[in-house]
């Protein structure tokens, strides 16, 4: 029972499961910098794979060409201080202590890279909800350096959905308005769950089959509420349990033990709203 952490939390693109929902929210990013329209958003509640799909698709732009760069802690005190941290990760030699000097910096940048250049410029923000109304205000200014055909900067968004609230506020108004394609990662469903703990371990182990029952699946599907994160940390402690029980197989009890072991240590999550507007959208889908 071995293997190479399959159900390790970090956020590693090689045990991404791709998810017909992850799929469809990283073809619309893909779509949207391609044709360089300026600003996509994916929202997720936490443990939905955010991370990884910034992490992924930043590895993919490199790949071609395109200059990327992923930023993944964008809470800055002030606009300067953010601008000033893009600049760096874009690797331009200098900035400045003032402001208006630094959005001339980057502009210039953009122009040369986009339009003399033929490059597309990236820049990926994960934890977007953290941003402040003055920090979506400054990329708001960024993305609107553009020709009468394309913007020079492709800015992607992965947040929590608290960035929603924040996005109808006034101030954030003419930010909103400029979003050209926005997705949402929702729960898996069962069937997906025991195909991404199937994959993840294949992945670790060399394409071995994997020692969870059907019944033990089931659970860690149910107790996972449908996040994926959730998932890998319920099979992860049931592998312990398993392994310290000298055991092979995982089966149902043994799942069970290690979520009852996890919930009595550090509680219960509340379900998700996403599952919750899941579960009643099937009940009147099957009440029709």
């Amino acid at each position: 029972m071995s293997t190479p952490e399959p159900f390790n939390t970090t956020a590693n693109p090689r045990f991404f499961f791709q998810s017909p929902i992850h799929s469809i929210a990283l073809g619309k990013t893909e779509f949207t910098v391609d044709a360089k329209k300026g600003l996509a958003i994916v929202f997720g509640d936490t443990g939905y794979g955010k991370s990884t799909l910034a992490r992924l698709l930043h590895g993919k732009f490199k790949e071609t060409s395109y200059i990327s760069v992923l930023l993944t802690n964008p809470n800055y005190p002030t606009t300067n201080s953010l601008l000033r941290t893009i600049i760096g990760e874009f690797n331009l030699p200098k900035t400045s202590k003032a402001f208006k000097e630094n959005l001339d910096i980057f502009k210039t940048y953009l122009f040369e890279q986009a339009v003399t250049n033929k490059k597309t410029v990236v820049l990926i923000i994960d934890e977007a909800q953290t941003l402040r109304i003055p920090l979506l205000e400054l990329l708001r200014q960024i993305i609107n350096y553009e020709t009468n055909d394309m913007k020079l900067l492709q800015l992607v968004l992965f947040s929590q959905e608290q960035l929603r609230a924040k996005l109808t506020h006034p101030l954030a108004r003419n930010f909103r308005s400029r979003i050209a394609m926005a997705s949402t990662l929702e729960a898996m469903g069962q069937n997906e769950h025991a195909q991404m703990i199937d994959f993840r371990w294949r992945v670790a182990s060399g394409n071995l089959p994997h020692p969870f029952s059907p019944e033990a699946l089931e659970a860690i599907y149910v107790y996972s509420k449908g996040m994926p994160r959730e998932a890998c940390i319920i099979a992860d402690n049931s592998l312990l349990a398993a392994y310290l029980s000298d055991k092979k197989t995982v089966d149902k009890d043994i799942v069970e033990a290690a979520y009852k072991d996890r919930v009595e240590n550090i509680g219960e999550d509340k379900v998700p709203s996403v599952v919750k507007h899941t579960k009643t959208a099937t009940k009147n889908h099957e009440a029709k």
